[in-house]
């Protein structure tokens, strides 16, 4: 919990330095804070969800979460695109369907998106792991709208989060 907390404070801390800057930054420059403000705010949304997850919170207040983690995987996927424009056409189309994505049955997300079904094909493995930073939480909020009835459940949301966490170091490599 103190981990946690310690972990938010860092975040709003960076964030409140971050808005400072770029608010006195008025060149292009200004680029690079807004990414490592949308990577780090994903990743305390990420761990935070991870943990709420472990917790059993309850299946509303998940959703709402990883809803959260999807809109703030967008303004990483954005920021991705400018520096791999070869991924824009891929990641344009899942944007396309952020909005429904959670809406969908969980197999036609997993062979639609997690699989690439609905998706048009990449040039760069790059662009998969970007991918995934939408796709799993979006996995999450699909599994919350049906609703926690089963550990079994709960596991199979705890692992859509380990694995988008592993993407995201990927993603932050290739960032950085």
């Amino acid at each position: 919990m103190y981990k946690q907390l310690g972990i938010a404070c860092a975040a709003l801390a960076l964030f409140a330095c971050s808005e400072k800057e770029s608010a006195q930054t008025t060149q292009p420059q200004a680029k690079a804070p807004v990414t490592e403000n949308a990577l780090s705010q994903y990743k305390t949304q990420a761990k935070a969800l991870l943990a709420n997850i472990r917790e059993q919170k309850p299946a509303s207040e998940l959703e709402k979460e990883s809803a959260n983690l999807v809109a703030t995987s967008r303004s990483v996927l954005s920021d991705f695109v400018t520096k791999y424009p070869q991924c824009k056409d891929y990641l344009d189309a899942l944007d396309k369907a952020a909005d429904l994505i959670p809406s969908l049955p969980l197999e036609e997300i997993e062979s639609g998106y997690h699989e690439d079904g609905k998706l048009p094909k990449y040039s760069d493995p790059v662009c998969y792991h970007a991918k995934d930073l939408l796709v799993h939480p979006a996995t999450v909020q699909a599994i919350a709208k049906l609703g926690f009835t089963e550990n079994a459940q709960y596991q199979d949301a705890e692992l859509e989060i380990v694995e988008v966490i592993a993407h995201f170091d990927q993603v932050e490599r290739a960032l950085n």
